[in-house]
């Protein structure tokens, strides 16, 4: 274990231990006591394989167990975009997991579900106290709720930023990206750094969750103010013609570029710019790419800058679990400030706990810094039935304009139609 891990360890040992409790706000005597927590807790892990992530996480756990040496923790990895699927299966099974980490455009598609009249997650509101729940930013605690239940614990948040590589800008002789370029500047550096094998731009376009940052930038929105579906409202369909003209007209995106082919040509320094999020930025920082991180620019059209729907993510307790004491315990240690902090210098995972957005170590890395300043630029993903619908509808739409079935009007209000047939 590394040295600064090591220290952590022992820093949280002693709060524990001394004061018994997780931050200044988060006591975990309100859970339970050290002597109390006993049993066994199974968590299904959704970090990525072998990431800074899941090392991070795993080494978490394991200084919560020397805390608590009476709970055996077994961790079991699943994958990310196919873990609610699962947790849905194994909860109406009656063999859910006693932790997952969800995010909260996930909880919207599980919270309804009942399992002989009872939800699948526990809500925590009985668990936390006023003052605990205060150490959380409040947009944060309040994607984790589903109508007045809370569902999870707020642990991070992440949204999607321009990344480009500083080697390849040098070379065209093009200033860096920064706060006041526009979407006329983004694409002329685009192109001028298009030629050979080389590409301007890398964009899995076909990804509804990177669209959402021009959507808005456009004027549009996913829901409108009442809630309704509003994929086909105001800005979207010129959003998505400019969004697939990248690749079909201008031709600086590689045909069929999907999230994993992007990453790879950015770590090959065959792509000079990306827009992806800060899970992988460690990635990037180890294969020794000279990265830069910069606000998404401001649409030229409207003069709205484009804004990523920010994701949180927490930890949610089976109402199933045979161990909730021991599950909600282990959930407020890994949603701490330490542990968060030490997350947050070690693989760029954004906080959501109000005292780190100014914490001295935090602000000082740069990249760490700009991130959250994006994150404060967009606009919290929705927590409801409705948004986790929208993965399932819209790739159906672009797919239709891509290959010019449809215009991208008409695709997207077929999609609305769907979505609200959905949402009834």
């Amino acid at each position: 274990m590394a040295p600064a891990k090591s220290s952590l360890s022992i820093i949280l040992t002693l709060l524990l231990l001394s004061a018994g409790c997780l931050s200044d706000s988060l006591d975990e005597s309100s859970v339970s006591s050290t002597e109390e927590i006993s049993g066994s807790l199974v968590i299904w892990s959704t970090y990525e394989t072998d990431s800074k992530e899941e090392e991070a996480f795993l080494d978490s756990v394991s200084d919560w167990q020397k805390i608590h040496p009476g709970v055996e923790v077994e961790v079991t990895s699943k994958p990310f975009y196919q873990a609610v699927q699962a947790y849905k299966i194994a909860a109406l099974g009656g063999e859910a997991p006693d932790l997952m980490r969800f995010s909260n455009d996930q909880l919207g598609s599980i919270a309804p579900v009942r399992d002989r009249g009872n939800p699948l997650l526990e809500d925590l509101r009985p668990w936390l106290t006023p003052s605990q729940r205060s150490v959380w930013d409040p947009i944060a605690l309040e994607s984790m709720r589903y109508d007045d239940a809370l569902m999870a614990i707020p642990v991070s948040q992440d949204c999607v930023s321009l990344f480009f590589n500083r080697a390849l800008f040098d070379e065209s002789g093009i200033d860096y990206p920064d706060e006041n370029w526009t979407t006329s500047d983004f694409l002329s550096a685009a192109q001028d750094m298009t030629f050979g094998e080389q590409v301007g731009l890398s964009i899995p376009t076909k990804d509804p969750f990177r669209w959402f940052s021009l959507n808005s930038g456009y004027g549009g929105s996913l829901f409108a103010a009442n809630g309704e579906a509003n994929l086909d409202g105001n800005g979207s369909a010129d959003a998505l013609r400019f969004w697939l003209d990248l690749e079909l007209e201008h031709e600086i995106v590689p045909t069929g570029t999907n999230v994993e082919t992007m990453k790879q040509q950015f770590l090959s320094g065959k792509a000079a710019m990306i827009i992806d999020g800060p899970w992988h930025w460690p990635t990037y920082t180890a294969a020794r790419l000279d990265v830069g991180q910069a606000l998404l620019p401001i649409v030229e059209e409207t003069g709205f800058r484009m804004s990523p729907m920010v994701g949180y993510k927490g930890w949610a307790v089976s109402k199933q679990s045979p161990n909730k004491e021991s599950a909600v315990s282990l959930a407020l240690y890994l949603s701490s400030s330490e542990v968060v902090k030490y997350a947050a210098l070690e693989t760029m995972t954004m906080p959501v706990i109000n005292n780190l957005y100014d914490d001295p170590d935090i602000h000082s890395d740069v990249a760490l810094r700009g991130f959250i300043a994006q994150a404060r630029l967009g606009f919290p993903a929705p927590t409801s039935k409705g948004m986790s619908a929208i993965y399932d509808i819209l790739p159906t739409a672009i797919e239709n304009s891509y290959v010019g079935e449809m215009s991208t009007q008409e695709a997207l209000t077929a999609a609305n139609q769907e979505l609200k047939e959905e949402m009834e």
